[in-house]
């Protein structure tokens, strides 16, 4: 876990983290139905995080890792990655999706950041999913500078048709 200063509205700790699925469905999942918390439906749903399934959190947890930014204990961000099956050292980007509230204040960055901390440690190479328009514009040469900046392999998928 790496502490991180942004400006932030609640002038609160901004922390990143990386946690398996039992442990974020642990963070979302404090009673009877999943999610607890409205912010972790999907986004058809009213949550915030853009792609995010919650049901997908019960599918094959042992294979998923979450990373998050926080503001104190408010996940503001959220990313998934998953193990590639023909492969035990790769995980797939699923998604990476900062609350619209928080989104245009580099946010997205130190998620990304984060994500590569997490795979540099844990000796893993990475694959990218293939962009959307938006994630081509704003993350495409994010993620590849950080693949630079923390020699961590890199499997670009490139932009969607």
């Amino acid at each position: 876990m790496e502490s991180i200063k942004l400006e932030n509205k609640e002038n609160l700790p901004v922390v990143t983290e990386t946690i398996n699925a039992e442990a974020l469905k642990s963070l979302i999942w404090k009673g009877e139905h999943f999610p607890q918390d409205n912010r972790f439906l999907s986004i058809e749903k009213g949550g915030v995080f853009k792609y995010f399934d919650p049901s997908e959190v019960l599918e094959n947890s042992e294979k998923k890792y979450y990373s998050l930014i926080k503001i104190g204990y408010k996940v503001i961000g959220l990313s998934e990655l998953e193990k590639v099956p023909e492969s035990d050292n790769t995980v797939w980007l699923k998604f990476l999706s900062i609350d619209k509230d928080y989104q245009g204040q580099g946010y997205a960055s130190k998620l990304a950041e984060e994500i590569f901390i997490f795979v540099k440690k844990e000796g893993f190479i990475l694959e990218g999913s293939s962009y959307s328009d938006e994630g081509y514009e704003k993350l495409k040469s994010t993620l590849n500078r950080l693949a630079s900046k923390y020699d961590v392999e890199f499997i670009d998928k490139g932009k969607l048709n």
